[in-house]
């Protein structure tokens, strides 16, 4: 009499058991907020994540159990900065040579060549990358990667607060949807 109800209450544990684990562990979803990353990703759309992209992540712990992969240059990945979520592109990753120069142009004091793309830089912006001269060459610290919004007018990154932990990023945004 009593076996179907016990029956249907494992079984609901079950999916909720699983359920948890799937959404700790392997997938997300979070809707992008801001415009810097224009025009891959606009205000407003939603983002599936894929945790799982460089390895599995202790749930209460910001460090990785197993890793099987690393950030690779192109990759569009989600961390927190400031307890919230932020949504850039992987640009400079692990031990990547960055080179400055100097540029004058409209508002920006230098630029940096990383991934074979020139980035421009306010002198703020340059300090906080680790530039002390305009001709000098640094690299992308070990275990870390630099981090920058498509739209670069528009875009609180990298250049701003540093090169991202490679242990703090979220996941790997692998599809969109508005």
């Amino acid at each position: 009499m009593f076996k179907k109800p016990k029956r249907k209450l494992l079984y609901f544990f079950c999916f909720i058991f699983f359920f948890a684990f799937i959404k700790s562990c392997v997938f997300d979803v979070k809707k992008v907020s801001g415009h810097s990353m224009e025009p891959s990703l606009k205000d407003g759309d939603c983002v599936f994540i894929f945790k799982a992209a460089y390895g599995i992540k202790h749930p209460l712990k910001n460090k990785y159990i197993f890793r099987w992969a690393r950030p690779k240059s192109g990759d569009i990945i989600v961390y927190r900065k400031d307890g919230h979520f932020t949504v850039k592109r992987c640009l400079g990753i692990s031990e990547e040579p960055i080179e400055f120069s100097k540029k004058l142009g409209y508002n920006y004091d230098y630029s940096m060549k990383v991934s074979g793309k020139d980035i421009p830089l306010t002198a703020v912006q340059f300090r906080n990358l680790g530039g002390m001269s305009d001709e000098e060459q640094v690299r992308v610290p070990a275990g870390y990667v630099l981090a920058l919004g498509d739209n670069l007018k528009e875009s609180h990154d990298s250049r701003d607060y540093g090169f991202v932990l490679v242990d703090g990023i979220y996941g790997k945004v692998f599809i969109w949807k508005k």
